[in-house]
């Protein structure tokens, strides 16, 4: 309990208070309070404005640590000439002071017992403030000569009346610069300041703790897709790191048609945001088809089923020249035997030859010529068995519209339900309430199948529509997709292949050529691989003939 006579004060400085209390001071003090977004600037902000208003000589703010630890941010002693923390000051090196002392609330610190009992302390002699141990005061004047007399301190409260923070003022100086108590008048001053102060520096807490959450929600989306699908596992990670890789080259760039554009820090968390959710909409995407590794894969890969009916009809091929070879044999026709046991061979062969092209075929890639296409037809209608009794074509129609599948492993149907996970990206992104700050992300997010001449999805914009970070995603996209080391159905493809598709693409005017130049120039693509994909794809690049390349200027 703090003894009734520590939270008496004196009177005085009247003029002082009046100076502090006109109504422009008050507003430019507000301003400056409410105005800073920077947690530790704003600290040190709070502590500066009350120091100014209270005219004392030396002050301290403390954060509270998860751990219940109070923690010097900022520290001053304006006659010792000493700023440690704050957002210019050297480091402090002073220990944390512990709220609670083997589970018990510490009431011999000052700052401790304010902070757990929320009481304003005014005490005019530190050298008599019993019952607190003011031996650490003791022992620093001593060392450097200096007299800590009046002394100040006040909790600070959020607006759920929890204590976030504390400030403690040393010796308030009067007009002719002598130490003299807190007047009640100066302490009340002094009070509603450190409440704006702590309302400030709560709605500067709880928009930095929103941008996390948000932060957290996308990363948290994005891992959600990638755990549903493993086969493009780490793609909704890559595309957000090779993003910002691409917009801080163009961020450096000091030369050609990029050269004005600047990204602030917020700017790139914004963009960072938008990379985390680009794909969001892959949430809805049915298993069967984000999950769909090989062109026949439904619940399982039919490639299966397909290879135990190739083994029905081997065996039923054997049996037929079986029971025609003994009937040769039977009769003595050596020369039918032979030729029945060399058909018999080169059937096996023509059908092993088939079987292991519709193998092949099956696990996709990025072009499937005429002559496949024209093979998988003939197989369709060359071989049939009985199944249950019934006549059935070794592949029924579905087997061969998924196998005659030119490009990866979906149909067009597929393809079709895949691309509306940007309608449903689009449709996520509408709902969320985002911030003035990430307003942007929308358009950010859903600019990466989007093309410049406007045949791109899903709202067909031309590059006049579309903003830097959203045709910057566009290329970061598609080249991790080119590059990424995890998809079964195909290899990852060397750079050269990578950095020429991207070109062709530049060339039909579907990505930005002067983007695609910093990304070369910058050497990103590099970077990125050597980080997130395999060296070994770091082949040499014929720039001089690279389609869509043009060196900045």
């Amino acid at each position: 309990m703090v003894p009734s006579n520590i939270l008496k004060s004196s009177k005085h400085m009247r003029q002082h208070i009046k100076d502090k209390t006109n109504l422009q001071h008050f507003i430019d003090i507000s301003i400056r309070l409410t105005t800073e977004k920077n947690s530790s600037k704003l600290l040190d902000e709070i502590l500066q404005v009350v120091m100014s208003i209270a005219n004392s000589d030396a002050g301290s703010i403390y954060s509270i640590t998860p751990n219940k630890q109070l923690k010097f941010e900022t520290v001053i002693n304006k006659s010792l000439n000493l700023y440690l923390g704050g957002t210019l000051g050297s480091p402090v090196d002073f220990p944390n002071i512990d709220l609670f002392i083997d589970g018990k609330p510490n009431d011999t610190a000052i700052v401790a017992h304010s902070a757990n009992s929320g009481e304003v302390i005014n005490i005019p002699d530190v050298y008599d403030a019993l019952p607190f141990d003011m031996s650490a005061a003791r022992k620093m004047d001593a060392r450097t000569g200096y007299r800590s007399e009046s002394m100040l301190t006040i909790p600070l409260k959020d607006h759920e009346d929890d204590i976030i923070g504390v400030i403690q003022l040393i010796n308030v100086k009067d007009a002719q610069n002598k130490n003299i108590p807190f007047s009640e008048e100066l302490v009340t001053l002094i009070r509603s300041f450190a409440s704006l102060g702590a309302i400030s520096l709560t709605n500067s807490t709880l928009v930095k703790d929103m941008e996390v959450l948000f932060s957290t929600f996308a990363e948290a989306i994005a891992m959600a897709i990638d755990e549903k699908s493993p086969h493009t596992g780490g793609h909704c990670k890559r595309v957000p790191a090779l993003t910002l890789m691409l917009a801080d080259a163009v961020h450096k760039i000091d030369k050609g048609p990029l050269a004005d554009f600047i990204m602030s820090p917020e700017d790139r968390h914004e963009l960072s945001v938008a990379g985390w959710l680009h794909d969001c909409g892959k949430i809805a995407t049915p298993d069967h088809i984000m999950e769909k590794s090989t062109k026949l894969e439904t619940i399982f890969d039919r490639i299966e089923f397909i290879d135990a009916k190739f083994e029905i009809i081997s065996r039923d091929l054997e049996l037929s020249y079986q029971q025609q070879i003994i009937s040769a044999i039977k009769q003595n026709k050596s020369v039918e035997v032979l030729q029945f046991e060399r058909l018999l061979e080169t059937e096996l062969k023509q059908l092993a030859l088939d079987r292991a092209l519709l193998q092949r075929v099956n696990i996709g890639g990025e072009f499937l010529g005429e002559e496949e296409q024209a093979h998988i037809l003939r197989i369709s209608k060359q071989y049939s068995l009985k199944i249950n009794g019934e006549e059935a074509h070794l592949l029924t129609d579905d087997e061969v519209e998924n196998l005659m599948i030119r490009r990866g492993t979906l149909t067009q149907g597929e393809r079709e339900i895949m691309k509306r996970h940007m309608d449903i990206t689009k449709n996520i992104l509408d709902i969320l309430p985002f911030p003035k700050h990430l307003s942007n992300v929308a358009e950010y997010a859903l600019g990466h199948h989007e093309k410049l001449d406007g045949t791109g999805y899903p709202r067909g914009l031309t590059k006049e529509q579309m903003s830097v970070p959203a045709r910057l995603m566009a290329i970061t996209d598609i080249f991790e997709a080119l590059s990424a080391v995890d998809r079964p159905y195909k290899k990852a493809k060397p750079v050269s292949e990578c950095l020429n598709i991207l070109g062709n693409m530049v060339s039909n005017n579907h990505l930005d050529p002067d983007i695609f130049a910093i990304f070369i120039e910058s050497e990103v693509y590099k970077n990125y691989i050597n980080e997130y994909a395999n060296p070994e794809q770091l082949d040499e690049v014929d720039f001089d003939n690279l389609p869509g390349y043009t060196p900045i200027s």
